[in-house]
């Protein structure tokens, strides 16, 4: 890290900490609050065996989590972890430890754990080091150093390792913020940077690089009038792609001034990117409705974010409606997406969103809801200039069209007692996909599902039951296949509520037509599905510890314990020339509480 920018960020913490230490006598800081505990910590081992298939998963797995918290003289410092045998299976860390301690308006985090800034500089990313949250009367202020990925060497009896291979990341970013009467201003900065060093041996044909990253984001949000309120947000994110590449005094894309050269320094392979979403929205008794704008330059690409949607436009309009003291609910969302924003590709697409939703409760007993979205896709295919050959082929436009109508009712009656419910919910969606080739043409899917279920509830007897039938149906281009079953689920509570047991089970039948030229082959397969839980929890006890004088509270205020096993069989019945098989999973569980 920059020692000019880490000083800065421990004295910026250090300054506003101290400042609200003066502000808090010393008598106040809940000396009499004592000190307590609370938490739990689970344990769990899952066994499995297979029958007529190779294995799906490892014969057995523990599991070892638990969250603590220790309140001392009113400071919060949680604790939790996480620890399993399946970690060797992950690239990345599995077993996992954090600590969070809090007092009021500072929190800090060690271990495992993830921050967001915004959503195109720091965006949930995990790292394993060091964090603070501090917020002082309007202020907000975030600050985050560690390791966002640990090093995974190549391998190369292991070709496997070529698609896991990681450089040591690591970061740091700080976020300051005001917020006052719904008004909120900030700034956030990210900078992240692989150590090329951590992975002593590459291959030549290795298609993994170092990179380094710095991304700045400047947000605002402003009440214009009482009812009209706007947003924006702009990124900015500046990406080298090999850090080993050679340092370019002039940076050819942005010139000689560029800001974000004081922490990074550009080469040939630096790219620059930015992102900007904005709303206008207005609240009124009954109704809001908000405009919203994003634009996301493509390949934008930050490292601290997993994943970052780029080279798209959208533009939207989305109204809700309240009628009736709520009994009525209506909202709409109407939108545009575009790519290609540079013009780069050989296709442009063009995406709308049409989607409604409406739902009206009348009584106690009544239930309906119903909605229609409609996403649309046009592309446009322009073909690679070839000097060498002519192509006829000028463009090509291409049409999907996804419709979804969907519907729910509900009925529920009884008494305090005895409760029914009978639900219906159904579906049905088409896609159609039609090239503008005169001989072309459209290739449909059709999607149709329904479910009817049924439940009671004996509340006396602590009796809950439901059972219901599934029926899916899809059609597509040579394919239809057909789905559909019964399911049944009981659950009863037993000795005062301490003891519970439950059982379900699944039968579905899956009968499968296709067509390859002018044959026809149909196909019959069966899934069954059985479940047994139980669990037991006694009731709490109070703790025993001492009580001390008044006002104070004991260290423990109540302890419980959890004793559960789960016990689900698979049986999936011989279909064509796949054989029959089945699958027994177990799984015993303790949780302690306190």
């Amino acid at each position: 890290m920059n020692l000019n920018l880490r000083c800065t960020l421990v004295t910026l913490s250090l300054i506003i900490v101290s400042a609200g230490a003066r502000s808090q006598a010393l008598d106040q800081l809940g000396v009499k609050k004592g000190v307590r505990m609370s938490g739990s910590i689970n344990a769990s081992t899952t066994l499995y065996n297979a029958n007529g298939i190779e294995s799906r998963r490892d014969p057995m797995a523990w599991y070892l989590n638990g969250n603590i918290n220790i309140n001392m003289f009113g400071y919060d410092m949680p604790f939790s972890f996480s620890y399993s045998n399946q970690g060797q299976n992950y690239s990345q860390p599995f077993n996992q430890f954090r600590f969070a301690p809090s007092y009021k308006w500072a929190r800090a985090y060690f271990g495992t754990t993830s921050m967001t800034f915004s959503n195109y500089t720091l965006a949930g990313h995990m790292f394993n080091g060091v964090g603070v949250e501090l917020s002082p009367d309007k202020w907000r202020v975030s600050a985050m150093y560690g390791t966002l990925l640990k090093a995974v060497p190549f391998d190369v009896a292991k070709p496997e390792s070529y698609s896991r291979a990681a450089f040591e990341r690591k970061g740091y970013g700080l976020k300051i913020g005001y917020e006052d009467n719904g008004n909120a201003y900030g700034i956030s900065f990210f900078r992240a940077k692989d150590d090329a060093s951590s992975i002593p041996y590459i291959p030549d044909d290795a298609t993994i690089t170092p990179r380094e990253n710095v991304a700045v984001a400047f947000n605002v949000r402003q009440s214009i009038a009482k009812r009209v309120f706007v947003d924006v947000e702009y990124s900015v994110s500046a990406l080298n792609r090999d850090v080993r590449s050679e340092k370019d005094a002039f940076d050819s894309s942005r010139g000689t001034s560029n800001f974000l050269n004081h922490f990074l320094s550009p080469t040939p392979s630096t790219r620059y990117f930015d992102a900007i979403q904005a709303g206008l929205g207005y609240t009124g008794s009954f109704y809001t409705i908000q405009l919203r704008y994003e634009r996301v330059a493509p390949d934008y690409v930050t490292l601290g974010a997993y994943n970052v949607v780029n080279d798209m436009r959208n533009i939207t309009v989305a109204p809700t409606l309240q009628l009736l003291g709520g009994k009525i609910s209506l909202a709409g969302n109407v939108g545009v997406q575009t790519n290609n924003l540079d013009h780069s590709k050989t296709s442009d697409a063009r995406r709308w969103v049409v989607n409604a939703n409406a739902g009206v409760v009348p009584n106690e007993h009544w239930a309906f809801n119903g909605g229609y979205s409609n996403f649309s896709n046009y592309t446009r295919v322009r073909p690679q200039v070839d000097p060498y050959f002519n192509n006829p082929l000028d463009t090509l436009d291409f049409y999907q069209v996804n419709n979804t109508y969907n519907g729910m009712v509900m009925y529920r009656t009884g008494t305090k007692d005895r409760q029914h419910a009978i639900t219906f919910n159904t579906s049905y969606q088409y896609a159609s996909d039609r090239s503008s080739a005169e001989d072309a043409d459209p290739q449909l899917s059709k999607f149709f599902t329904s479910n009817v279920s049924y439940s009671y509830n004996l509340q006396p007897q602590s009796l809950s039951m439901s059972g219901g039938v599934n029926y899916y149906k899809n059609t597509a281009s040579g394919l239809n296949t057909t789905f559909m079953g019964p399911s049944v689920n009981v659950n009863k509570q037993f000795f005062e509520k301490t003891f519970r047991a439950g059982f379900n089970s699944a039968y579905n039948v899956t009968q499968a037509t296709t067509t390859v030229e002018n044959a026809t082959v149909k196909t019959n397969s069966t899934l069954f599905n059985a479940g047994l839980n139980f669990n037991y929890s006694p009731k709490p006890k109070q703790s025993e510890g001492a009580e001390g004088g008044e006002g104070t509270k004991k260290f423990f205020n109540k302890q419980s314990h959890n004793i559960g096993a789960t016990i689900m069989w698979m049986i999936r019945g011989a279909a064509a020339s796949q054989p029959g098989y089945n699958e027994l999973t177990s799984t015993i569980n303790y949780t302690y509480s306190f």
